[in-house]
This record gives C-alpha cells, sequence and structure tokens, in this order.
C-alpha cells in the first residue's frame, strides 16, 4: 500500500500550478511554525485556510503560501511554507495586513462568538510562533548563465539534473520531510560539499519518487542547512534508506574521508554538531483529513 495521505498542496490554491511559487523555483522560503490550542483545533485550521487564501490572493505572483501540518511529531502543529521571488515581497504581505479589508477581517473579527469571543491569538499557544528563513544553497547548482529574474538566490531546480516533469517539490509533493543539520564553522565548505553530492545521487537515482533541495538559513543561525526531501508518498522514504544501504557511490560517499588531515581527517559525521540531525514530516493540510477539519 502506498501511503500518499492527503493531496498535493498545490490543490490548497485557486491559482494554477504553473504560476505558483514552490521549493524548487522561489528565491527565498519563510518557513513558519505555529502551536494549535487542542480546545480550538477546528477553529484554527479554519483560520489558517482563510488566512493563506487571502494571502495568495493579494500577493500572487509574488509569493505563494502553502500549508501543512506535522506527522508522528507534535500533534496539531502546523507549517506555512510562505515562498517568495525576493525579500522585498515581505513588504507586500506587510501591507496587505495593514490595508487590506478582507484580510482585516479575517485575522480582527469574532471567530470564536460562542466561545468567550476571539481570533486567532486563543487558537494558537502564546509564544508558538516561530519563523526562519531559508534560501536555496548557492554555488553548487547547474544555473551557470541562468537569469535570476529578480530571484533572491539561484532557485533549488537548478541543483538537480531531474526532469520537469518528474521533479517533486513544495507544491505537488504529497509528503515533505523537512531536515536541519548544524555543520562545524572550520568545515562549512566541506559539509555542504557533502551534502550536495548525496543529494545530487539521491535525485539521480530516485528521480519520479523523490527529490531533494539544500537551503541555508539566513538571519537565523550560522551554518544551520535545511534539506527538504520531497516524496511522492511516504513509502518512497524507504527508497533513501534502501539506497543508502546499495548503492555503491551513496556506500562511498558515506565512508570517505571528509575532514581534510589538517582538521584531523575523518568521516561525515564530523563535519556536523553531535545531535543536531532533526527530521520532521509535512503532508499537506487537506480538510478532509482526520483532525484536517
Amino acid at each position: 500500500m502506498a501511503w500518499s495521505f492527503v493531496p498535493p498542496a498545490a490543490e490548497q490554491v485557486e491559482h494554477p500550478a504553473e504560476e505558483l511559487l514552490n521549493s524548487a523555483n522561489a528565491g527565498l522560503i519563510i518557513h513558519r511554525v505555529g502551536q494549535i490550542s487542542y480546545e480550538f483545533r477546528k477553529e484554527a485550521r479554519s483560520f489558517a485556510r482563510d488566512l493563506q487564501f487571502f494571502t495568495n490572493k493579494s500577493l500572487h505572483p509574488y509569493a505563494t503560501t502553502l500549508l501543512y501540518e506535522e506527522l508522528f511529531g507534535v500533534q496539531d502543529r502546523m507549517h506555512w511554507l510562505i515562498h517568495m521571488r525576493a525579500p522585498n515581497d515581505y513588504g507586500r504581505l506587510l501591507e496587505m495586513v495593514d490595508h487590506d479589508s478582507d484580510f482585516q477581517e479575517v485575522s480582527t473579527s469574532d471567530r470564536l462568538s460562542d466561545r468567550g469571543g476571539g481570533n486567532w491569538e486563543r487558537m494558537f499557544v502564546e509564544g508558538s510562533f516561530q519563523e526562519k528563513v531559508i534560501v536555496p544553497q548557492h554555488g553548487f547548482t547547474h544555473a551557470d548563465g541562468q537569469e535570476l529574474d529578480g530571484l533572491f538566490a539561484t532557485p533549488a531546480r537548478f541543483q538537480t539534473g531531474q526532469s520537469p516533469e518528474n521533479m517533486l517539490h513544495s507544491a505537488n509533493a504529497r509528503v515533505v520531510v523537512h531536515r536541519t543539520g548544524q555543520v562545524r564553522f572550520a568545515l562549512r565548505k566541506e559539509g555542504r560539499k557533502f551534502a550536495m553530492e548525496w543529494l545530487a545521487r539521491v535525485n539521480e537515482r530516485l528521480e519520479g519518487h523523490a527529490t531533494v533541495f539544500l537551503y541555508e538559513e539566513q538571519w537565523g543561525k550560522q551554518d544551520r542547512l535545511h534539506w527538504l526531501i520531497h516524496l511522492r508518498t511516504l513509502d518512497d522514504y524507504r527508497r533513501i534508506v534502501e539506497l543508502e544501504a546499495e548503492d555503491a557511490r551513496l556506500r562511498e560517499l558515506l565512508s570517505a574521508q571528509w575532514v581534510p588531515d589538517r582538521h584531523g581527517g575523518g568521516y561525515w559525521g564530523r563535519m556536523f554538531l553531535d545531535g543536531t540531525f532533526q527530521d520532521t514530516v509535512l503532508v499537506p493540510h487537506y480538510p478532509g483529513a482526520a483532525g484536517g477539519s
């Protein structure tokens, strides 16, 4: 059985899929996380969908917001991936927040009239909202001679040679594994090179089943890397595990000396701080799914 769970996130948006920004073509991504209060699970999801609708309506084609739920992690923690062309487009978001009457109706009206009154401030746990800005990793792409056309950074789609028809990204994948890891400062170049060679092999061998992109955190923690592992179904993660065990090229990458002798030598593990790798499994929010009402 293929664990596909719900439709891809592109179906959350009214605009055609080819017009959307996503993890493959965006210049940056704002990753917003918020924890729903259990007593307001239904109301908070309704608010999140309305917020997404008006954001996409007002900011298209400069930004696309896709909504996800955490799987096998923290119950009722919501994830927004806000794809933008460039940081200046955040100003368009602020303009909407300040002056769009429809948006203000969503964010300030009494949505809990029969439960004591209030809006989103009661639906989410105090202090739980966090935002991180991630930018596609530069310097290791196939984008020689390509025009950025106003994008803040070379989009992640140039990190792979997969065909557009088979490439998975945040709008068409049914599962996204968000992996983070902290590179040691002294080995930042080697760590990125290893990360790019690993994803290149996975993308080469698993085209149609998995697409991996690498990003780095901007205006946050220095040298914290972010991988978005896009899967056709959750079952396809097994293919990555098996590939690491069986593929000669990946076994070579994992067993090679990546740390230069001047730093004492060592395998890939010495390039990253122990205990900093973390995987979060995300699936697109879907009203018909359990807990998604």
